[in-house]
């Protein structure tokens, strides 16, 4: 018996989903690679058919794309071709990942979309008690998945170079929590100035100045906090939080073939630019009419290590990413009396590493402490939400 039309309608809408998330990344269908514009038009032109007109790859698609929405998985995920053998591989290593930290006995369900349901149902059990990361091959545009456990991930006991920052900067000595601390150090700044940029600036510096980190230049990302009420009209650059600090002393005429110039001013608006574009084409995708509605899909629902991020593409080296780390966060804030919250992909605490030297390739330790930065981060950023302020004020405009 054939589907009837509503039926086929709920399929196509799931199988649109999984195309909103593919950036750079190729795969193989019918012979030729295609981008995630290609993979539209053609799942397009099958369902301007009836099914009983499709032939073997066109159904194949349909069946691909309905897998990895209900999984949750994203395109990025699958290796080289886009169909459902690929799919199936993929959906097989994040069970066994998953059953490592559930039941190491358990075996996968041999159906596909069986295998999807189930590997959807394992995720929230798993990420009770670990961080989900990906991590991100630019040279070979594959993306895998790890895990680390929450106990390794202590955000409570701050970094000395964030002591130091709220010591000295804002006057907080250490006799309450971490995050007490940076909820306190928040306010004295909103008091003083009107937004708490000077805490998240103090961060970055910490970070920079951090050991363990190494980083060249770190950046944070998040809503500026006056369209809570209203995130799909977060499109535009003034909608956002986005800054970005060099290491002190870095050479940047040592990357100057990479980045097209060795001014610093000119890296930190590159980099702003990038995340601008990133951040507002994540709200029209997640927020935007007929688009995720928030909905979890894992490349903007984790964590990320990123390697070799400058070996295919312009932008990356443009920036000078060789290697780092992304930490992101959900942000929580209230909104006509009900809680609610934003996701992973609209805020993010990014550290980047320009040496292309194998001993500084960034790595799931590094991320780890990543991680913690990202947390202290988020408390300053969801204190700012709760007492009504934003995150960076504009400037006063001068007096005629």
């Amino acid at each position: 018996m054939a589907p009837d039309s509503n039926c086929l309608n709920g399929v196509f809408e799931s199988c649109r989903r999984p195309l909103v998330y593919s950036r750079h990344h190729w795969l193989l269908y019918k012979g030729e690679y295609q981008v995630r514009a290609g993979l539209r038009g053609a799942l397009e032109a099958v369902g301007s058919r009836a099914p009983q007109e499709w032939d073997d790859d066109e159904a194949d698609l349909v069946l691909t794309l309905f897998a990895l929405d209900l999984s949750a998985v994203g395109l990025d995920e699958l290796l080289d071709r886009a169909d459902s053998s690929a799919v199936r591989a993929t959906l097989l290593e994040r069970h066994s990942l998953y059953a490592g930290v559930l039941d190491p006995a358990e075996e996968p369900p041999a159906a596909l979309l069986d295998l999807a349901r189930r590997v959807a149902e394992m995720r929230p059990l798993v990420t009770a008690s670990h961080e989900p990361y990906s991590v991100i091959d630019g040279r070979a545009w594959y993306r895998t998945e790890g895990l680390v456990p929450r106990t390794e991930i202590d955000a409570s006991v701050l970094s000395d170079a964030v002591d130091d920052v709220l010591r000295a900067e804002f006057g907080i000595p250490p006799a309450a929590s971490a995050g007490e601390r940076l909820r306190e150090a928040t306010r004295a700044a909103i008091a003083t100035d009107g937004d708490s940029a000077a805490v998240l600036r103090g961060i970055m510096r910490a970070a920079l100045d951090d050991a363990t980190l190494r980083a060249d230049h770190v950046t944070v990302t998040c809503p500026l906090g006056d369209m809570l009420d209203r995130p799909h009209e977060m499109t535009t650059s003034d909608a956002f939080f986005t800054e970005t600090q060099l290491r002190d002393g870095i050479e940047l005429g040592d990357y100057a073939e990479r980045l097209g110039h060795e001014s610093a001013d000119q890296l930190q608006r590159t980099i702003r630019a990038r995340m601008l574009k990133l951040k507002r084409g994540a709200i029209r995708s997640l927020y935007g009419p007929g688009c995720m509605q928030g909905q979890f899909v894992e490349k903007h629902g984790g964590h990320m290590v990123f390697r070799n991020e400058d070996a295919h593409y312009r932008g990356h080296q443009s920036i000078g990413c060789s290697s780092g780390g992304r930490a992101a966060f959900a942000l929580r804030y209230r909104h006509d009396g009900d809680d609610r919250e934003l996701t992973p992909m609209i805020g993010d605490f990014r550290v980047v590493r320009m040496s292309h030297d194998e001993s500084e390739t960034f790595t799931a330790d590094d991320l780890r402490h990543t991680v913690r930065y990202g947390e202290w981060i988020r408390a300053v950023v969801e204190e700012t939400y709760a007492l009504g302020a934003v995150l960076r004020a504009d400037p006063p405009k001068a007096e005629a």
